[in-house]
C-alpha cells in the first residue's frame, strides 16, 4: 500500500491495510508459508517533508524449525513507531547513514510504500533461529529423521570404530 504525501492532513490519517500482495520470501528464509496475509493499523502524522507512523501490525506464519526442520505456526505481533523522510536528492542510491538516521526510512516521489516497510519490519521481528519448542531435540544425526523427545531414534549403542582399542581396556 502507498501513501501520497499530500493524502496526510493537518489531522493526520488513519490506515488500515493487508498486504496481500506478500510472500513468504518476502518475509525471510525460514518463512513456509503465510496463514494469514501481514495486516497493519497505523495513524500518520506529517511535519512538513518528515512523516511519523505509529501504530501495530500481525500475521499468522508457517515458519521452519532451525532443529527439527518441521513447520510450526507462530503468530507475528508488534507495535510500530516509524519515521519517514525524503530521499536525499543529491545522494546516490546507496546512503551512508548516520546514528540519527537508523530509525528512519526514506521514501522517492512523495509516496510512502507502507506494505515495503511492514515487510522489512516482520523479517527483523522473526527469529535468527526459529524454534517450534525450546526442547526440540532435532534431526538424528545418523538417518536424519526428527528424534523423538526422549531422544530416542535409531541409534545403536554400537561404538565408533576408531575406539575400538580403547574399548578393550576398558574390560
Amino acid at each position: 500500500m502507498k501513501v501520497r504525501l499530500e493524502d496526510i492532513g493537518p489531522e493526520g490519517l488513519e490506515v488500515t491495510f493487508t498486504d496481500a500482495m506478500a510472500g513468504p520470501g518476502d518475509l525471510g528464509e525460514a518463512v513456509e508459508a503465510l496463514l494469514t496475509p501481514p495486516r497493519a493499523r497505523l495513524v500518520l502524522q506529517r511535519s512538513g517533508d518528515l512523516v511519523s507512523a505509529r501504530g501495530d501490525y500481525g500475521a499468522r506464519l508457517s515458519i521452519i524449525c532451525s532443529r527439527c526442520l518441521a513447520p510450526y505456526e507462530v503468530e507475528l505481533t508488534g507495535e510500530l513507531d516509524w519515521a519517514f523522510r525524503p530521499h536525499p536528492a543529491d545522494q546516490p542510491e546507496e546512503v551512508r547513514l548516520d546514528g540519527d538516521d537508523l530509525d528512519v526510512t526514506f521514501y522517492r516521489g512523495g509516496e510512502i510504500d507502507l506494505a515495503r516497510a511492514l515487510r522489512d519490519e516482520m523479517s527483523l521481528a522473526l527469529p535468527m533461529a526459529p524454534l517450534c519448542d525450546s526442547g526440540c531435540p532435532g534431526l538424528c544425526p545418523v538417518c536424519g529423521r526428527p528424534q523423538k523427545a526422549d531422544g530416542a531414534c535409531c541409534r545403536t549403542e554400537s561404538p565408533d570404530p576408531r575406539w575400538a582399542e580403547l574399548a578393550k581396556l576398558k574390560q
